[in-house]
């Protein structure tokens, strides 16, 4: 059976609404990020994979950084659909706040970034379920 990886969404939501008053606060927030950035990273790497037939996602290859290769797919997608260049571009900036918050030991905005990051991804899993819903 197949991993849902919208999963990861509600994950990263339950994380960020019991975070309150714990001992391990941060490490639940950083955790939201880089589990809403997965949730839909690996929804939009599928969707050009199995949708799109994108050849290069199907067969793994060290030659392409598939985290950038994804998000520029979309910002460039040969339709020029504007909701195809805003997957990509919440996908980008969302990386961004996941990359923060895996790598960076001091993380100043860390409450507001959660709040976007779980913003910019129900909205890119939104946008991904209207567009497999125009291609069934």
């Amino acid at each position: 059976m197949r991993f849902d990886w919208s999963e990861y969404l509600n994950l990263a939501e339950e994380l960020a609404a019991i975070s309150g008053d714990s001992d391990n606060n941060e490490a639940k927030l950083r955790s939201a990020i880089s589990r809403a950035y997965y949730a839909v990273f690996c929804l939009a790497r599928n969707y050009l994979r199995d949708v799109e037939q994108d050849s290069r996602l199907s067969r793994k290859t060290p030659d392409i950084n598939e985290h950038q290769y994804v998000a520029k797919e979309f910002i460039f997608h040969k339709s020029k659909a504007k909701k195809m260049i805003k997957i990509g571009e919440n996908l980008s900036r969302l990386r961004l706040f996941r990359n923060k918050a895996d790598y960076e030991d001091r993380v100043f905005t860390l409450s507001s970034d959660v709040k976007i990051a779980l913003k910019m991804a129900q909205n890119i899993m939104t946008s991904l379920s209207e567009l497999n819903r125009e291609t069934e």
